[in-house]
């Protein structure tokens, strides 16, 4: 189980989960992971800006690793702090449960 979080920047992952993302692919063949499920939580200061990351997620990491999608959380400006982002988040870690 592994939960991603990011901000967003120009559509995208920030560059320190990229490179994160970039050495998982090193390890070689795919099904070496042990890795099952994923999930995301992706911060940013507007609400139409994830489509970049989402669309990185789900092809080039998920769909490339062979991976189950646990599901995606997005929050933009005060939604960060609010109790329906942070339950959703909670539902989220739920997710990843065997």
């Amino acid at each position: 189980m592994l939960i991603l979080a990011s901000p967003i920047y120009y559509h995208g992952f920030s560059g320190q989960l990229k490179c994160a993302i970039d050495r998982l692919y090193a390890i070689g063949a795919p099904s070496q992971l042990k890795l099952k499920k994923v999930g995301m939580l992706l911060s940013s200061g507007a609400d139409d800006v994830y489509d970049g990351a989402v669309y990185s997620f789900g092809k080039n990491f998920l769909d490339y690793l062979k991976l189950q999608d646990a599901g995606i959380v997005t929050a933009f400006g005060k939604e960060n702090k609010s109790e329906e982002k942070l339950q959703e988040a909670f539902q989220l870690g739920f997710a990843l449960q065997d």
